[in-house]
């Protein structure tokens, strides 16, 4: 009984431990996104890639225009 308490007692610390480095995240984020408006372009860039490296690795054959990869750097958001 012992063991599955102290097991509680852990996993309710990492998941305050992970809540707050989520929220510190989120209030980095922010911070930069005032900052710097180009660094959601960068944050765009990075999925871009994320996304090609995942299909690239698929043994699938799938064919994206610039837009599905969210490369649309070039146009202006629109409000």
């Amino acid at each position: 009984a012992r063991y599955v308490v102290e097991k509680a007692l852990q996993d309710k610390q990492s998941i305050v431990i992970r809540a707050q480095g989520e929220a510190r995240s989120a209030e980095m984020i922010g911070r930069a996104l005032t900052d710097n408006p180009g660094f959601v372009k960068l944050r765009k860039i990075d999925a871009a890639k994320e996304i090609a490296t995942t299909i690239s690795r698929s043994a699938n054959t799938v064919y994206l225009s610039a837009d599905s990869l969210l490369l649309s750097l070039l146009r202006e958001p629109e409000d």
